[in-house]
């Protein structure tokens, strides 16, 4: 496959809740197996071999010392306000103005694999989708799979088409019993995204512009939706606590022995 798609990774967050294990270290750059969680992402979007670039998006609160964390050849775009994963990717356009496609991913979700990234970009061009998504499917919330209880639900037709994403701050009782969850890894059809990210609103529990919205718009306009179940949903895993590092890093050495 040629490198036809443009990886977009959202680090704007000042990870607040990992900050008493390491003060002063933006969360993307907390070290997992001794090196920061960021570049091991990076790692593997380089290795499947289907970025055409990338490009990274941070806040003013940890600009500058990720800057100096990341290789040369990583674009670096300021989202000046924490207004959602939507605005974050909509901060990106004057970089991409001609890609063709764009993944978007995110620096604290380090174990995702390489195939595992390759297959996503594969499937969404290959299916000539506007948006391609992969989803996580659990039997349960138990154990270590409790953390993806917080996650949106993946909610489908009678016909099994996903028809939204609800955000379980946002979900009813019934739409929290899904055990079908979002990790917000999308490919998009650019042109498509551009023309739609203007239109997604806030009007939500967080008052942000989620980038998960535009499933929503693209089911409504009736344009090709395709989904990609992750086949081990440890590599959807983020970091936000320090309970969840040392997960991570239990799996990523499971995962990577």
């Amino acid at each position: 496959m040629n490198r036809t798609v443009d990886v977009v990774v959202l680090a704007a967050g000042r990870g607040k809740r990992i900050h008493q294990a390491f003060p002063g270290v933006p969360k993307v750059l907390v070290p997992i197996a001794g090196k920061p969680m960021l570049l091991r992402l990076f790692d593997a979007i380089e290795k499947s071999g289907v970025a055409r670039g990338i490009t990274l998006v941070v806040g003013p609160a940890v600009e500058s010392k990720v800057f100096a964390a990341i290789p040369p050849d990583v674009r670096l775009v300021l989202q000046p306000e924490p207004r959602g994963t939507g605005h974050a990717v909509l901060c990106t356009r004057p970089d991409l103005g001609d890609a063709e496609n764009v993944l978007v991913l995110y620096g604290d979700h380090p174990l995702i694999r390489e195939k595992t990234i390759r297959r996503l970009a594969e499937k969404h061009v290959a299916s000539g989708a506007t948006l391609t998504m992969a989803t996580v499917p659990l039997p349960d919330f138990s154990g270590w799979r409790a953390g993806f209880a917080d996650w949106g639900r993946v909610i489908r037709n009678g016909d099994g088409r996903v028809q939204r994403i609800v955000e379980a701050k946002d979900a009813t009782g019934t739409e929290l019993r899904v055990t079908e969850v979002n990790p917000s890894f999308l490919c998009f059809r650019a042109k498509w995204l551009w023309d739609h990210l203007p239109k997604v609103g806030c009007e939500n529990a967080q008052g942000e512009y989620y980038l998960t919205d535009l499933l929503g718009l693209a089911v409504s306009e009736g344009v090709a939706v395709e989904t990609f179940p992750l086949e081990d949903a440890r590599e959807a895993l983020g970091v936000n606590t320090p309970e969840q590092l040392a997960q991570a890093e239990r799996m990523f050495l499971e995962i990577y022995k």
